[in-house]
């Protein structure tokens, strides 16, 4: 995450919410700390949507700060269309690998 940090920060700053970079890396420490903390406790959890929430969270803690509400609701979709997509190739997968064992 530090490495393309920068960019992450100007794209989810200007495309989810019109944060300045001060806010901006204000909602990427604390994301940091939790995805560490979760690391360590092992659960698995996405750096990207403990990110996006923190921006989007700090842009509605400023007062909708330019919210982008359609963006929000692609990303919730995309995140609900993958968990579905992993779920039903694990599923498929296994059930074809243990139907040829």
């Amino acid at each position: 995450s530090w490495t393309g940090a920068p960019r992450m920060i100007k794209a989810l700053a200007q495309d989810y919410s019109s944060l300045g970079p001060r806010r901006s890396i204000a909602a990427l420490i604390p994301s940091f700390a939790i995805a560490q903390t979760a690391v360590a406790l092992g659960v698995p959890v996405s750096f990207n949507e403990i990110i996006v929430s923190a921006i989007i969270g700090s842009g509605y803690a400023a007062g909708g700060a330019g919210v982008s509400r359609r963006k929000m609701l692609y990303t919730v979709l995309a995140w609900i269309g993958s968990l579905a997509l992993a779920l039903g190739l694990g599923y498929g997968l296994f059930t074809a690998v243990d139907a040829l064992v």
